[in-house]
């Protein structure tokens, strides 16, 4: 029987060859988009009809005052924390690879289900983002009805395996329009992922504060012999209840008393339960807690994958809302960041476009081709940092 990964790679493969057979197709294209369905090897679009014009609200000055001065703050925030983190990473790496000092790191980490993020992970990722794609174009509809455009369509589409949405502005009425107006229609997209985003940072520990966890121990490097926790016959999954005697309630209290001893040779005594994950739930008997005594070397991991699993008889909403709350603010605040940068493909190239008409093309080539090749590098380390 075939992994849920390779269901996904066989579906991707089938697609992009359909795809493809379909917008070379030129009679069959010609009659698709005929019919508002626009396709290329990557991508299937399908016009749906118009957004709703929503009259009382779009036509308000407060409105288009509120989209304008509320979209623009937003996306120079977001500019500037795009490239807070990206310049001194990119410094960082070009350092280490120059004078070979450190460890070159990377704030990016692409998704890549199965092998960057669990693939129990990726349904709460896909229904976050169709629902921060479709907020995103609707909030670019409802500005553009603001300031007096026309939207011809909205739609729906799928790119690769990953939901996408659209509206169609007028074009005539875009290549008519004065900076102000294209400035407010196109970050009222990105105001609407920061929205989302500070709906759920609230939210979550809401929701989290009703969940009780334990730091669980779900596996065990075996395939490295060498590893301290292999040594000392550590058994997955267990519940970790102490590291030298100090009691820990979750990960991140375990890896702070490691920490200092990352680069050190030391004793570590953990106590551990073993246990049972039931539906995603770990049930555990404290009563039969085991001391391991291990020694981890200097620049040692202790060969054990981790994660913080809610305890037996926990309410799986309660479960589900988290879950679906965390990716929520993940993807809101990603898409705000990469649609706010400068690319050719994003809000924030064609803001710079605009900016930039009338002044030498290079400059226009220079800051988005070279945010292009930065984000390609970090997440090029990042991933190669998570392997």
């Amino acid at each position: 029987m075939i992994s849920f990964a390779q269901a996904l790679l066989y579906i991707v493969i089938l697609e992009v060859v359909v795809f493809t057979w379909l917008s070379t197709d030129k009679s069959l294209k010609d009659k698709l988009e005929a019919k508002g369905i626009s396709i290329s090897p990557l991508m299937l679009m399908v016009d749906v009809g118009r957004v709703p014009r929503l009259k009382k609200i779009t036509s308000s000055p407060i409105t288009k005052t509120l989209f304008f001065s509320a979209g623009l703050i937003n996306f120079v925030a977001l500019l500037a924390l795009f490239y807070w983190q990206v310049l001194p990473s990119l410094y960082h790496i070009f350092y280490t690879l120059i004078y070979g000092v450190g460890e070159a790191t990377s704030p990016f980490v692409p998704v890549i289900p199965g092998v960057t993020i669990g693939l129990d992970a990726f349904p709460y990722i896909l229904i976050t983002l169709a629902l921060g794609v479709a907020v995103h174009e609707f909030f670019h509809a409802l500005a553009a009805y603001s300031v007096g455009w026309r939207v011809d369509a909205w739609g729906i589409g799928i790119l690769l395996i990953f939901p996408l949405a659209y509206v169609k502005p007028n074009e005539d009425d875009y290549n008519r329009a004065d900076l102000k107006a294209k400035a407010t229609v196109l970050t009222a997209g990105v105001l609407a992922n920061t929205l989302l985003f500070l709906l759920a940072v609230p939210l979550l520990p809401a929701i989290a504060s009703q969940i009780s966890t334990a730091p669980t121990i779900v596996g065990i490097m075996s395939n490295s012999p060498q590893l301290p926790a292999v040594k000392a016959g550590i058994h997955a999954p267990s519940v970790i209840i102490s590291v030298n005697e100090t009691q820990v309630k979750t990960i991140s209290e375990f890896i702070h008393i490691l920490q200092p001893y990352r680069n050190a040779t030391v004793l570590i005594k953990l106590k551990l339960v073993p246990a049972k994950i039931v539906n995603g739930q770990v049930l555990y008997n404290a009563s039969n807690a085991v001391t391991y005594t291990i020694v981890k070397p200097s620049g040692s991991m202790i060969g054990i994958y981790l994660q913080d699993l809610p305890v037996y008889g926990t309410n799986p909403l309660a479960i589900e809302g988290v879950r679906f709350t965390y990716w929520l603010e993940i993807i809101n605040i990603s898409l705000g960041l990469i649609n706010a940068a400068p690319l050719y493909i994003s809000d924030g190239g064609r803001l710079i476009s605009e900016l930039l008409k009338g002044k030498p093309g290079y400059l226009n080539h220079l800051i988005q081709g070279g945010t292009l090749i930065a984000i390609a590098i970090l997440a090029t380390v990042g991933f190669l940092n998570f392997t």
